[in-house]
């Protein structure tokens, strides 16, 4: 398969006046992106990196960043992003990890941690030149796994990997892709690199700005963004005049509740991916199938995916179980990792972690993450099940169940919720609203919060929940 460095060329031939990138600072069209990627490529191999370095990036400037980021693919340069929004100490254990041998630095990016080689990418002032001679095999682009756990894993992608999880994206050729989310976020950048391979427009947002009036200035076609901005936008005044354009969301449970209030205030132009960092997207649920099973739709052209029991036999429609998934362009392993690989791994198979169901009209359903589950006296209770059942009464936004450690049960069910503006409604109306849906699988502890507690992904950090629970509570008698 064609590299997304000679796919670029490609574009740029075949239709080099098309908008690549739309930005705050002006637009590239196909050729001047090419130019500007041909000559970053000089400039950082007239620094000496080449085929032999790993270079972190700490560039917060979103077009900037996809110039560097595609200028060191066409040197065939091994990179991780090192994120602006990241602390020094955390940038400087993932460069160990990797073995970082440069830090590429924006021009408004502090300097990095002593003793580490550090080059300022020019940006702008980045001066025309002719690429490097060939192509050099071995580029990779490193990603951060974004676990609910606090772990964190790292996969690496070659170009015609990433080429294939893009195929997956063929669409994006004909849109005006904007992503909420900054380019330094796993999500968005790969997102950003597919749209590149399709040859459609990345649009990027100032730093400041309402969304709606952005998107219909700039004439987004598709907006990607996170449940949490979706659930955000449909409350946000005005919303509506967005209806023409497509929305996609995912990185984590997407609820029916904020999937309706997407539809109705929104658009009905409602794409919910499911996906994994290890493998790109898997499935799609697309405009009309949008039900009270929260489908994750069906897995995408390439894509072979099973449920299947703890001795990796599939199940028939409609029985839950394992997640696994073979697919285009998925990862080989985690690096440095051995013991979660020959977990995740194996036989040809990626095991995400989550279980599911297949149910008869082939549409997959998501029923949460194997290591979330919660064995009450032996009875298996998914958090999404219990989830659904909060979010469903009017006064609750968003819920999230988690496991609380038991020496009389094992573990009991306890939820944190969020209320809607202005509900009035306390834990224990919640807990009586569980009960008649779920019996004995209903939590016995409801927290209230302000906000739920979520990583840079947005998804939910249940670790951090579990540690706002006062340290009695339950773990002796319940």
């Amino acid at each position: 398969m064609t590299g997304l460095i000679a796919r670029l060329a490609e574009h740029a031939r075949q239709r080099p006046h098309h908008a690549a990138v739309v930005a705050p600072a002006g637009s590239l069209d196909y050729r001047t992106l090419l130019a500007r990627v041909e000559a970053g490529a000089a400039f950082l191999s007239a620094q000496g990196l080449g085929a032999d370095s790993v270079v972190g990036l700490t560039i917060d400037d979103e077009l900037e960043h996809l110039v560097a980021t595609l200028a060191l693919l066409r040197l065939g340069t091994r990179q991780i992003v090192l994120a602006t929004h990241d602390a020094e100490p955390l940038r400087a254990r993932i460069a160990a990890r990797v073995g970082v041998t440069c830090r590429l630095l924006g021009s408004r990016d502090a300097d990095s941690a002593a003793g580490t080689a550090v080059l300022r990418w020019p940006g702008a002032d980045l001066p025309p030149a002719p690429a490097p001679q060939g192509t050099p095999a071995g580029g990779r682009l490193y990603l951060k796994t974004s676990g609910t756990t606090g772990d964190m894993n790292i996969v690496a992608f070659d170009e015609a990997q990433l080429a294939a999880q893009a195929e997956r994206h063929a669409d994006y050729r004909d849109e005006r892709l904007l992503r909420v989310a900054s380019i330094e976020h796993n999500n968005s950048k790969r997102h950003r690199l597919y749209c590149v391979w399709a040859g459609g427009s990345n649009v990027f947002r100032p730093e400041s700005g309402e969304l709606v009036d952005f998107a219909l200035r700039e004439r987004v076609s598709c907006l990607d963004i996170s449940r949490m901005h979706a659930a955000d936008l449909a409350a946000t005044p005005g919303a509506e005049r967005l209806a023409g354009l497509k929305l996609r969301t995912g990185g984590s449970a997407v609820p029916q509740g904020v999937r309706r209030a997407v539809l109705e205030r929104v658009t009905p132009a409602l794409y919910v991916r499911y996906a994994a960092t290890e493998c790109g997207a898997i499935a799609m649920a697309l405009p009309g199938e949008h039900d009270a099973d929260e489908v994750a739709g069906r897995p995408l052209p390439g894509v072979e995916l099973e449920v299947v029991d703890a001795e990796d036999r599939p199940q028939p429609p409609g029985c839950g179980g394992a997640i696994r998934l073979r697919a285009p362009g998925m990862a080989e392993g985690y690096l440095d990792n051995p013991q979660q690989t020959a977990q995740r791994f194996r036989d040809g198979w990626f095991y995400p972690g989550d279980m599911g169901l297949l149910r008869s009209d082939g549409r997959l359903v998501v029923l949460g993450r194997q290591d979330d589950m919660i064995v009450l006296n032996g009875l298996n209770i998914f958090p999404a099940e219990i989830e659904r059942v909060l979010e469903a009464h009017p006064g609750v936004a968003e819920a999230a169940a988690f496991p609380w450690p038991s020496v009389v049960h094992g573990q009991i069910p306890v939820a944190a919720v969020v209320l809607r503006p202005g509900a009035d409604v306390g834990s224990a109306e919640l807990q009586r609203h569980a009960r008649e849906h779920l019996g004995l699988r209903a939590p016995r502890r409801v927290l209230m919060l302000e906000q739920l507690p979520r990583n840079p992904q947005g998804k939910t950090m249940k670790t951090a929940l579990a540690a706002m629970l006062p340290a009695a509570a339950e773990r002796s008698t319940a």
